[in-house]
């Protein structure tokens, strides 16, 4: 009797126990959902966008990086007095949390198409509250070519007639500048380099076609390399064709 006591005994003490345990886990993570909504994680770059693009200003190695923890809504604390801390590719980053420290920055260090991970975990006392994740994908530079009065890229083949006065604009994305004289032009039609007398609108190609009937289309091909004058690592080319009829 005494045993079969002890088992009914053992049995109830350890569906309390499981049932507290369970109740004190829905409870956290009832907790952390509710928390989950306080905050939101979003970043920014230094590169170089024209004026008038809407995107993201897309990172490209050595680009700077700031990464933003942002309350979502009213807090019941001041996030001010919260405690961040911050992980880059799974590496606590030492200085750079700490009380009310919302916000990291840090110089890409990933090639094209790489990624960089940024964590955030915001502490109040010793409890983590929230946590988020951002994966950061890395660019390269880039080239657009448009016409005039065009907010529309040009086909990778387009054509132009005789006697027309050709150009064609370039427009540079994503460079680790934000000043546009700090970009170098280059432009080439075919094999032939191409300079500016007076050094000005080094982003804009003019051409004139010669007047008159041709027998066939004539092929032509217009290339250009943006250099970053303060990072001789950073370039972008692109080639367009010109079919003149």
């Amino acid at each position: 009797m005494l045993i079969k006591y002890l088992k009914i005994f053992l049995i109830g003490t350890l569906f309390l126990a499981l049932f507290a345990v369970s109740l004190a886990t829905q409870k956290l993570a009832a907790k952390a959902q509710a928390a989950d909504n306080n905050f939101t994680i979003t970043w920014s770059s230094n590169s170089y966008v024209p004026l008038g693009y809407e995107g993201l200003a897309l990172p490209t190695r050595s680009s700077q990086i700031k990464v933003f923890v942002l309350p979502v809504k009213k807090l019941n604390v001041d996030p001010e007095k919260l405690t961040y801390r911050w992980l880059l590719d799974e590496e606590i980053i030492n200085g750079a949390g700490g009380q009310g420290k919302s916000v990291f920055s840090f110089k890409a260090t990933r090639w094209a198409d790489d990624y960089h991970t940024v964590q955030s975990q915001v502490l109040s006392g010793e409890d983590i509250v929230w946590r988020g994740f951002v994966e950061i994908k890395i660019s390269g530079a880039e080239i657009i070519f448009r016409l005039p009065n065009s907010d529309y890229a040009i086909a990778e083949t387009f054509s132009a007639k005789t006697g027309q006065t050709l150009k064609i604009f370039a427009v540079p994305f994503f460079f680790n500048t934000k000043n546009f004289s700090n970009l170098n032009f280059q432009w080439k039609l075919d094999s032939q380099e191409l300079t500016s007398s007076d050094n000005k609108d080094l982003n804009i190609f003019s051409l004139t076609m010669p007047a008159g009937q041709l027998e066939k289309t004539l092929i032509k091909k217009i290339n250009l390399t943006i250099s970053n004058k303060q990072n001789n690592d950073q370039q972008a080319s692109s080639q367009i064709t010109l079919e003149i009829k």
